[in-house]
């Protein structure tokens, strides 16, 4: 009976912030009066918006963003990005194949933390089937030819010592602009595929206002993007993680409906962090 009776509170205490929770956001937002839509949360996985070239370093730049009840809240992000010759060259067809790999992300929006391993794309590029796997062709004799990538990117090419001819042109400017917007595309659908990131593991955690951790994989995936053969891993071959901590306290709206989802065994091994997030787009809805 006891049970039963703190079931009701934990409940009662859950309807009640919901409440004023929306009560908040109605207030701040006229239009939030009416019913939620599915795209009232969008872009929690993160977008890649930039590939910059940094003091010989590329560097992405992006946000995530989550649209509640009228309310935008974004949570930006940079990290670098290397390009290097994978170690083992025997599946190399056209080009030498080429490691490609993405720091790890840290983001945060209204308590919803989300936290991944370092992503790594092994990529085959096939000369003459796209651009992007002609530029990384490109890259990739470049860089066999003893150039490194900051070179690369000031457009240096590979000069005979002997006689001073060039043997390899390096990338001209709109080489340049077309290698970036493709390792864009090329990352940002990778990262769309972490809504299938599937739950691992859910680990408790003795901090206060921090719930626990869902630890999710995804992968190793063998991809074709853009005329690329890629195969994504966590650059030590075993699966991206995505680790989400929910965070509660005043303000942290995704944070305390996880939490409540967690609590209430709304969340079970096996599912997907799409899933999840429909899970939290319902719970709003109510």
């Amino acid at each position: 009976m006891k049970s039963s009776l703190n079931r009701r509170s934990w409940l009662a205490r859950t309807a009640a912030t919901l409440l004023s929770l929306t009560v908040a956001f109605a207030i701040g937002s006229p239009s939030a009066q009416a019913k939620p839509r599915p795209s009232d949360i969008s872009n929690i996985v993160p977008t890649i918006e930039s590939i910059s070239v940094q003091n010989g370093q590329l560097v992405a730049s992006g946000t995530a963003t989550a649209t509640v009840k009228g309310e935008t809240y974004t949570s930006p992000f940079t990290a670098p990005v290397t390009i290097a010759l994978a170690e083992d060259q025997s599946a190399a067809t056209d080009c030498p194949v080429l490691d490609l790999t993405l720091a790890p992300l840290h983001l945060d929006i209204l308590g919803l933390v989300v936290d991944t391993s370092p992503i790594c794309l092994n990529i085959v590029a096939h000369h003459g089937e796209g651009l992007l796997g002609d530029l990384l062709c490109s890259v990739a004799n470049l860089l066999n030819g003893g150039l490194s990538l900051d070179q690369i990117l000031s457009g240096l090419a590979v000069v005979d010592p002997i006689t001073g001819t060039t043997t390899l042109p390096g990338l001209t400017a709109v080489d340049l602009n077309g290698l970036l917007t493709g390792v864009t595309d090329l990352l940002n659908g990778v990262l769309g595929n972490l809504l299938g990131s599937v739950v691992a593991d859910i680990l408790d955690v003795d901090v206060k206002h921090v719930c626990s951790i869902l630890h999710l994989e995804l992968g190793p995936l063998d991809l074709n993007l853009l005329g690329l053969e890629v195969a994504l891993d966590d650059c030590n071959d075993g699966p991206v993680v995505v680790d989400i901590t929910a965070e509660t306290g005043k303000g942290n709206l995704l944070g305390n409906l996880l939490c409540g989802l967690l609590d209430g065994g709304g969340i079970n091994l096996g599912s997907t962090l799409g899933s999840i997030l429909d899970s939290l787009l319902g719970a709003i809805r109510q």
